[in-house]
């Protein structure tokens, strides 16, 4: 098992035992989770099961007022 999937089935398991307990604050607090992430998580799964619990890439950084490349080209020549 790779280490996104051993990360993926801990939270797995943080929303199982919320469900069986039926205390989301005791669950988080035995797995050291915020109730936002719990939140998060529990989200996530809903809306892309399993797969939904894996770490994602970030989000790639724009930076829509930048000097486009070609102006600094001129610049900097």
């Amino acid at each position: 098992m790779t280490a996104e999937k051993k990360i993926a089935q801990k939270r797995l398991t943080l929303l199982q035992v919320a469900e069986r307990i039926r205390n989301v604050s005791e669950a988080c607090r035995r797995h050291s989770v915020s109730r936002s992430q719990f939140c998060e998580y529990k989200r996530a799964f809903q809306e892309r099961g399993f797969d939904g619990l894996m770490d994602r890439p970030p989000i790639p950084k724009t930076f829509p007022t930048e000097t486009p490349c070609d102006v600094k080209e001129k610049i900097i020549v």
